[in-house]
């Protein structure tokens, strides 16, 4: 594992990592797992719109930083890509984007 992890690049990370991150997001009834999930904020990502910051449903993969890193895959989390930002540039641990029924909305905080 340890070598998928330190496969990640400028482009992003190796596929199967990004597969593998994947399959931690939370799968919703009634839709297919392998193309919608939600993000541990409840914000919809699209499986084809990794790293896509055009998309409301881009997602990326967060990483939780160096105190978890002995952890492996388990530091690394599917995040819809304004919660990454908001996670990553303002250090917040609380979501700003959710899902609104079948759209994501942008929660006032």
């Amino acid at each position: 594992m340890s070598e998928l992890l330190s496969s990640h690049t400028a482009e992003g990370y190796d596929i199967e990592v990004v597969r593998r991150v994947w399959s931690l997001a939370q799968t919703i009834p009634g839709n297919d797992p392998e193309v919608w999930r939600k993000d541990e904020f409840g914000a919809w990502i699209h499986r084809g719109d990794y790293r896509n910051r055009h998309s409301d449903y881009g997602w990326e993969i967060a990483d939780y930083g160096y105190s978890r890193r002995n952890l492996g895959l388990a530091s690394l989390r599917p995040m819809q890509w304004q919660n990454h930002l908001d996670f990553m540039v303002a250090a917040r641990n609380q979501a700003v984007v959710t899902a609104d029924g079948l759209r994501n909305a942008r929660r006032l905080l």
